[in-house]
């Protein structure tokens, strides 16, 4: 028979306070009106210790309350598991060319290799790369395996983002998603993470942390036990996270090939046309990095103008080296490239302002209509 570590708790208080007070089982159950038999049980641990049976006992033992405050704790404890947490975004619906990376991401999460501790994987990689669709294709496809469910922050670290979350943000409102009461959390971060880790003591939960600027921030987020795993993305390596004494694990991810290329920017503007001009399909995939995030605003691009063909897009959408590093270099100001090109070389870019490689669906729907 399983018993909560809260009634074992409460049922030995009770005797320890019923002893100092030199009564019998049956005075106590004389002067607070309950069953022998049942306050033995519930000093043994096979019973819970309702409130009110605290408040009588609290009342007769002279315990100055401590009885309700260890029942109401414990209370709050078993609810807080019982409320099973589902943050993650929706899980993208298509991902090309990315079938090895998710098995990796899956083994290293909840394969053989994940036993002992709670591991920890860095998916790392340039701006436009598809980090996060692969977090988040990987964490529902796995989700089951985590009977309480699921956390998950954007951590802003962006090119452009003016600062990314305090981990000690994020942390409260993991403490709320976990159950913790608004009014009574911790004002620091070291108590933050101290509390957000006894949450999960005993749970299963997997963490997913999107756009990581930093290995600091990161740290306070992770668990401390063993039955809850994270993911974590970044656009460098985390290198003070790879160094911990237990070690996260990296996995870059790469551009596309040129055939998952090429079937994303299919996928969009449909076969005919693809099949139509599948040089010019191969030249669009290469110029734009085969980046899947650069790819997928082209083809978009592309789709609402039925009647310019791929060959045709370049005169429409010119792509020259500086923009093109730029979406692959990753952390750097986003403004520099983007000021240097002429107003026509600047792919939409009339103001400086986030790109297709780190767009995010609204913005990249503005993206578009700003390409006209």
């Amino acid at each position: 028979m399983m018993v909560e570590v809260g009634t074992v708790d409460a049922g030995r208080a009770l005797r320890r306070f019923r002893q100092k007070a030199g009564l019998s089982l049956a005075r106590l159950a004389e002067l607070t009106h309950y069953n022998k038999g049942y306050l033995s049980k519930v000093e043994n641990g096979r019973k819970p210790m309702t409130v009110e049976l605290a408040q009588a006992c609290d009342r007769v033992l002279d315990s100055c309350g401590e009885l309700v405050e260890l029942v109401t704790a414990a209370t709050s404890a078993t609810r807080a598991k019982e409320l099973l947490v589902a943050q993650l975004p929706a899980a993208p619906r298509q991902v090309f060319g990315r079938r090895r990376a998710l098995e990796q991401l899956e083994q290293l999460l909840v394969g053989e290799s994940a036993t002992g501790g709670v591991p920890v994987v860095c998916v790392d990689g340039p701006a436009g790369i598809g980090k996060t669709t692969l977090a988040l294709r990987c964490a529902h496809a796995i989700s089951h395996r985590f009977g309480d469910g699921t956390l998950y922050a954007d951590l802003g670290g962006r090119a452009w983002t003016e600062e990314p979350e305090a981990p000690v943000d994020v942390l409260g409102g993991f403490l709320r998603a976990l159950g913790a009461p608004c009014d009574g959390l911790p004002d620091t971060e070291a108590e933050r993470a101290a509390a957000y880790r006894s949450l999960l003591v005993g749970r299963s939960v997997l963490v997913v942390l999107d756009n990581a600027a930093t290995s600091a921030q990161v740290g306070p987020l992770v668990p401390g036990t063993t039955g809850c795993a994270v993911v974590v993305t970044s656009r460098k390596p985390l290198t003070g996270l790879l160094m911990a004494p237990a070690p996260a694990t990296r996995l870059p991810v790469n551009p596309l090939t040129l055939d998952a290329a090429t079937d994303l920017i299919r996928s969009v503007i449909g076969d005919r046309r693809a099949d139509a001009e599948p040089d010019a399909l191969a030249h669009v995939a290469r110029r734009y990095g085969y980046l899947p995030f650069a790819l997928r605003a082209i083809a978009v691009w592309l789709a609402a103008h039925p009647h310019v063909t791929i060959a045709e897009s370049d005169g429409y959408l010119p792509m020259d080296e500086s923009v093109l590093s730029w979406l692959s270099m990753g952390d750097s100001d986003y403004e520099v490239p983007v000021k240097t090109l002429a107003p026509d070389r600047a792919i939409g870019h009339p103001t400086p302002g986030p790109g297709i490689a780190d767009a995010n669906e609204p913005q990249l729907i503005e993206l578009i209509k700003a390409m006209g």
